[in-house]
């Protein structure tokens, strides 16, 4: 209802950054097509981000995100569980801010088992996340949903390929087997054999890396999304 009250205006333009919501919205309040704009994400300074030299002869697997359950920390903790039984060459690392306070927020002490356990490492909330997504090799985002995660669209201009979710906004930051790898959603055994997989061969992570900077070039730069912006704007007023 909320929606239908706020979307009902003629001239009205709605900004839609992956299609599942655009399909929802569209379908749930009768939206005209017209009226409907695709904008994959909020685009990322291509120069700001930029990538640095891969280390791969100590590779670091990487998840870059706040320490929320629904961004699939368990699932990737799991998934490490099980990679570590192979005896895989790789550092885990866990990067983002703690939020306690929200109902998902994952504990401290939880995560400080895990690195006592030397599961992986936990590097906090970090500032310069130009350096910190250059330290990684892979970066891991098994989210349960996103809108277009900012993170993902980052680790591409940094070159680095990514290990997502088959979700909405995930799979749509990330072209399966060029850029990225997509996975089923909460399965930790798939992630873990991607993730292996793709440590094994050295080559195929230098190509989806390669692979990631083109695609963000192509589709990430935050001044062509924001020119998009400013020209629906500028048509609007014309009206």
């Amino acid at each position: 209802m909320l929606y239908k009250l706020a979307l009902k205006q003629k001239r009205i333009k709605v900004i839609f950054q992956n299609k599942n919501d655009l399909n929802f919205i569209k379908k749930k309040i009768d939206l005209k097509k017209s009226n409907c704009i695709l904008i994959p994400g909020s685009g990322v300074d291509l120069k700001k981000y930029s990538p640095k030299k891969m280390n791969l002869k100590n590779p670091i697997v990487m998840l870059p995100s706040r320490m929320l359950s629904h961004k699939g920390v368990y699932e990737f903790i799991n998934a490490i569980k099980i990679i570590k039984k192979h005896r895989v060459n790789a550092r885990f690392v866990l990067v983002g801010d703690l939020d306690e306070e929200n109902p998902s927020g994952i504990k401290l002490n939880v995560i400080n088992s895990w690195v006592n356990d030397n599961l992986v490492e936990y590097w906090g909330h970090k500032k310069n996340m130009t350096k910190i997504l250059n330290l990684a090799s892979i970066i891991v985002l098994p989210s349960y949903r996103e809108g277009f995660p900012k993170v993902l669209m980052e680790a591409a201009a940094c070159g680095r390929p990514s290990i997502t979710t088959n979700v909405p906004g995930c799979k749509d930051a990330v072209v399966n087997n060029y850029t990225g790898i997509l996975v089923p959603l909460k399965n930790s055994k798939m992630l873990a054999n991607e993730i292996v997989k793709l440590l094994n061969n050295k080559n195929k992570i230098n190509k989806m890396g390669s692979n990631s900077r083109n695609y963000a070039l192509k589709n990430f730069d935050i001044k062509r999304i924001v020119d998009k912006h400013i020209k629906l704007y500028r048509e609007i007023l014309k009206k």
